[in-house]
């Protein structure tokens, strides 16, 4: 697993997503008859009758799961080559001082990080997490029970969403692709599998339940509006691993976990019994894109429904002789950027200028700008807005094609704003 938290950018510039975008699509994948609830372990599809043989029902429902789609769970290895990257050197600086403060030319070494991914098409298309091939020099993948490392490439990607979409070339009947499920039809408590690499142990099976399905709160990115939370044990090694229902249908792509020392998101060292995974809906969302060989990006995703598109920064943030001085309420949520084409664009909404921006420097000399004279949300739907979750909660709350009214305030004045979430 390649970890990295994005807790700072999204707190202080958040992109903000609307509706229902990974609840609402559904690409047939070819499932298996999901009625009963649980595959029967006796259907040809899943060779032998377990259950005569002694096992429970339960247990005959993981095996045979297992048996079937346990070959189509890759070990993915990528390799990054070792470089020289320059990190320009301040003026005032003197050159020789330069190495000590990371300063000018800085080498990088060569790495190798290992991945899952799963199978799902004959084609040779697997799904991974972007951050497990990100800026791979080699990228190989490996079946399980056969020693060889076949070589992939990344097809297609939405790296803000940390997904990407390889490219195997391998002997057809080594493809056996994974149905994928719908994820809108979740249920907290229903039993789920998660397979893959932890710690670079190949094909590793956990079994655990839904422990939630919960709003994202900008762990790993803000444009994944929820995440599926589980108790089935996902450590590194697991990234871009499928988690599997009973019916043997993948629900989600697993990505990230939460470790005893309070680390959430990839760079969480060990299992404590909440990992998280993406919804496999949002992964149908962007599959044809990324089987063209797309590399979708951030403002591409805003810019489609239901999205609303645009950048904000709390006010709460302000100091508050700022929030005196420009005449700012003591809450609410300043619009510093509006995405052409978005839901927020054709509503009129409008973003502030940086020709009136203030710039705040923190102890360690970062510096933040903030907008001043942009519109400010101030309610969405009735919700007050004070944090972002205020307004993504809102959103992400709201079905299809439903009216979302937002207060606005603009040049001092309160003025009423109507979008649809996913016309």
């Amino acid at each position: 697993m390649r970890f990295k938290k994005t807790f700072v950018w999204f707190s202080i510039l958040a992109i903000l997503a609307a509706g229902t975008a990974i609840f609402g699509i559904s690409i047939a994948q070819g499932s298996l008859d999901s009625s009963p609830k649980t595959i029967q372990p006796t259907s040809p599809v899943l060779g032998v009758p377990l259950q005569q043989a002694g096992y429970l029902q339960d247990e005959a429902n993981t095996i045979a799961i297992v048996r079937a789609y346990g070959d189509s769970v890759v070990y993915v290895t990528s390799k990054t080559n070792a470089k020289v990257v320059q990190n320009p050197t301040p003026q005032g600086v003197p050159p020789q001082f330069a190495p000590f403060f990371g300063f000018g030319p800085q080498q990088i070494p060569s790495q190798e990080d290992i991945g899952s991914g799963f199978v799902i098409s004959t084609k040779g298309y697997v799904v991974t997490n972007y951050h497990v091939v990100r800026g791979a020099n080699e990228i190989t993948v490996k079946f399980q029970n056969d020693p060889t490392n076949y070589k992939a490439r990344v097809l297609g990607a939405v790296e803000p969403l940390d997904l990407a979409l390889l490219k195997v070339d391998v002997p057809a009947g080594k493809l056996r692709p994974i149905p994928l499920g719908d994820s809108s039809q979740i249920l907290v408590g229903e039993k789920v599998l998660a397979i893959g690499n932890p710690f670079g142990l190949e094909s590793t099976v956990t079994q655990g339940i839904v422990s939630a399905v919960r709003l994202n709160t900008g762990a790993e990115s803000a444009l994944i509006p929820r995440v599926i939370q589980t108790d089935a044990a996902i450590n590194p090694g697991n990234s871009g691993g499928p988690l599997i229902n009973s019916h043997g249908q993948v629900i989600g792509v697993n990505s990230s976990i939460f470790s005893p020392s309070g680390s959430l998101g990839r760079q969480a060292a060990q299992f404590a019994g909440v990992g998280f995974a993406i919804p496999i809906n949002l992964v149908k969302t962007y599959l044809t894109q990324m089987e063209a060989g797309k590399k979708v990006t951030t403002q591409e995703i805003l810019t489609r429904p239901p999205y609303l598109g645009v950048a904000v920064s709390e006010l709460t943030a302000y100091p508050k002789a700022i929030r005196a001085r420009f005449h700012l309420p003591d809450y609410g949520l300043m619009v510093e950027h509006v995405y052409k084409g978005s839901l927020a664009a054709k509503a009129g909404l409008r973003a502030a200028t940086a020709s009136k921006s203030v710039y705040l420097q923190d102890s360690r000399g970062n510096v933040t700008t903030l907008g001043v004279n942009g519109d400010i949300l101030l309610e969405a739907s009735g919700v007050k807005l004070t944090t972002v979750n205020d307004l993504r909660t809102a959103l992400f709350s709201a079905k299809k094609s439903q009216k979302i009214i937002l207060k606005v305030k603009r040049d001092g004045r309160i003025r009423k704003v109507t979008i649809v979430s996913n016309p």
